[in-house]
C-alpha cells in the first residue's frame, strides 16, 4: 500500500499557550515528508501571533505559514487553506491549535484511510472530544483529567476494534480523503464562524456511500481552548444545529443509535483491562437515562458540544 503524503491544516485565532503545545507535539511526531500549513485567522494580537509561529518553525522546509487578509472565521479559514493555499494532491488532516498529537497518530489514521476505499474520514481517541472520547461514559461530562484519559486508552486500545464506523467524524482532527474534497469540495460557508460543518461533510459524503470512522488505536489530546465565549458558542452551535437536523433528520437517531452499542462495548473493555472508571455500565446507561430522559438527548448532547 502507497504511502501517500498529507497537508496538515493547522488554523489559527488565538491561545498561544495551546498552540506552542500543538506545534511542539507536531515537529515531534510528525514525518517531515508531510507537510503542515499554519494559517492565522487574525484573532487579538495577529502580529504576534506570526511572530511567535515563524520563530517556532524557523529551518522547518514542512512547515508553511499564511495569514489571513482579515478574519473569516474557522469555515472560510479551513477552505482557503485546502482549496487555495495548497496545491498538492496529498490527504488533508484538519486539526484544532488546541491539541497535542502523540506518537504514531497519524500513520495510523493513514492505514485506516487507504485500507478501505470508502472509508472517507477519520478521527483518533481523546481525552475531550464529543463521541471520541475516552472514556466515553465521561463524555457528556467533558472528559476527566487528559493524562488519566491517555492511561486508560493505553488500557484498553487493543481490546477495542482497530476502527469502528461512526455517525460523523469530529473536526478537533479529522483525516480527510483528497479525492472526496475534489468531487464534493470541503465546507459550507452557511456554517459561518464554525461548528457543525465537519458534520455536514460527513453526512454529505455518507449520501455518495462513504463511511466516517474512528481510529480506535489513535490518541489526540484536545486541550481545550477557548476562542469563544459561552453565550457566544451556544448561539453558533443552536443556529448550525438547526441547519443539520433540517438538512439530516436521522442524523440524531444514528447518534442514539452508535451511543447505545458503543457505551456498552468500551466498559467491556475497561472491565476486561481491570479499569473502573466510575460506574458499571448499567449504572451509567441508567444515569444517562435519568439525567436526559431519553438516549437521543443525551446523545445529542454528547456531539453538539464542539469545542475549539
Amino acid at each position: 500500500m502507497k504511502d501517500n503524503k498529507v497537508t496538515i491544516v493547522v488554523p489559527v485565532y488565538a491561545d498561544w499557550r495551546s498552540l506552542k503545545v500543538c506545534i511542539k507535539s507536531l515537529k515531534k511526531h510528525v514525518d517531515e515528508k508531510h507537510k503542515v500549513i499554519l494559517i492565522n485567522d487574525c484573532g487579538p494580537k495577529p502580529e504576534l501571533m506570526r511572530k511567535r509561529i515563524k520563530k517556532a518553525i524557523k529551518g522547518l522546509d514542512n512547515f508553511e505559514y499564511y495569514r489571513n487578509a482579515k478574519n473569516l472565521g474557522f469555515v472560510k479559514t479551513c477552505n482557503r487553506a485546502v482549496l487555495e493555499l495548497d496545491k498538492t494532491d496529498n490527504d488533508v488532516l484538519l486539526l484544532n491549535s488546541d491539541t497535542e498529537v502523540t506518537e504514531g497518530f497519524l500513520g495510523e489514521m493513514q492505514f485506516i484511510l487507504k485500507a478501505r476505499s470508502k472509508v472517507g474520514t477519520v478521527s483518533p481517541r481523546s481525552n475531550n472530544a464529543t463521541i471520541t472520547t475516552i472514556p466515553l461514559s465521561e463524555a457528556v461530562n467533558k472528559g476527566i483529567n487528559p493524562d488519566k484519559a491517555y492511561e486508560i486508552w493505553l488500557g484498553i486500545k487493543d481490546l477495542l476494534p482497530r476502527y469502528n464506523e461512526v455517525p460523523v467524524t469530529h473536526g478537533f482532527c479529522m483525516l480527510i480523503r483528497r479525492s472526496l474534497i475534489q468531487k464534493y469540495g470541503l465546507f459550507d460557508e452557511v456554517f459561518g464562524r464554525g461548528y457543525g460543518e465537519e458534520n455536514d461533510f460527513c453526512l454529505r459524503i455518507r449520501k455518495r456511500g462513504y463511511k466516517s470512522v474512528l481510529a480506535n488505536h489513535a490518541f489526540v489530546f484536545h486541550l481545550e481552548a477557548r476562542s469563544f465565549t459561552l453565550p457566544q458558542k451556544a448561539k453558533l452551535l443552536e443556529q448550525n444545529n438547526k441547519i443539520i437536523y433540517k438538512r439530516y433528520p436521522t442524523y440524531r437517531q444514528s447518534v442514539r443509535n452508535y451511543m447505545k452499542k458503543a457505551l456498552v462495548r468500551e466498559a467491556e473493555a475497561e472491565k476486561a483491562a481491570g479499569i473502573k472508571v466510575r460506574a458499571s455500565v448499567k449504572s451509567r446507561l441508567k444515569n444517562l437515562l435519568r439525567k436526559n430522559k431519553k438516549v437521543h438527548r443525551a446523545a445529542a448532547k454528547v456531539h453538539s458540544k464542539v469545542h475549539r
